[in-house]
């Protein structure tokens, strides 16, 4: 059972105002049929393209804090798009849900429709504590799905395990080695906010989180969740 020790954040990042969540699940099983979870999708995109545009959706003030917070430390651009307004761009320009995986699609579903960055990393395949910590520059990141790493530059913030291997940059970009899949039953998710975006809007991003995963993925337990504000 993983507990609060297993999780921080440096203190060196107090002045930038993160809040984050940690949250642990174990023993998810895939017991339920896609077409609930295809249709939730399905729905939610076809709501979003008859309601609004991605220059509406990028201004709402939960995804413009995460650039405002990227400004604090110099890192603007399409490069550091935080991962939900990613996914809102990914879903105005195919104007269609492109399904993954069913852990990956109930977590992006409630990433888009709670606005907080959500990413997941596989248990079995990194080792415990985990912290948010600055970069100190040269750090390398293989992104998913890419196969070229990325260098960190100093300043910047992003997650560490125990062997100082880093999951993520800042709420951008995952690393592919931890990456979850249709094998994965014991999952870390990192729901991360801004100041803005606050500890009670992340608890009540990893209830909704949890009802999801019961609903479209299959029966788990939560472990334990751990938010630093």
């Amino acid at each position: 059972m993983s507990s609060s020790r297993d999780f921080a954040r440096d203190p060196a990042l107090d002045a930038l105002d993160i809040p984050v969540a940690f949250l642990v699940v174990r023993g998810l099983a895939r017991e339920r049929p896609e077409a609930p979870l295809a249709g939730a999708c399905a729905d939610f995109v076809a709501d979003l393209l008859a309601g609004t545009d991605y220059e509406r959706v990028a201004a709402e003030p939960a995804l413009a804090g995460y650039r405002e917070l990227h400004a604090r430390i110099g890192r603007t651009g399409r490069q550091y798009l935080p991962s939900p307004e990613s996914l809102f761009r990914q879903l105005f320009k195919r104007r269609a849900w492109r399904a993954i995986e069913m852990l990956v699609d109930a977590y992006s579903l409630v990433s888009l429709r709670t606005r907080v960055s959500i990413g997941a990393h596989d248990l079995a395949r990194l080792r415990l504590p985990v912290r948010l910590a600055a970069t100190r520059g040269g750090e390398e990141l293989l992104p998913l799905g890419e196969s070229t790493p990325l260098r960190l530059g100093a300043g910047e913030y992003a997650y560490f395990d125990a062997d100082e291997r880093v999951l993520g940059r800042m709420e951008c970009r995952q690393c592919d080695a931890t990456r979850v899949g249709p094998a994965t039953r014991d999952v870390l998710f990192i729901l991360q906010g801004h100041g803005g975006l606050r500890a009670p809007a992340l608890r009540a991003a990893a209830d909704t989180l949890l009802d999801a995963l019961a609903a479209y993925v299959g029966p788990h337990v939560a472990d334990s969740l751990s938010v630093l504000d």
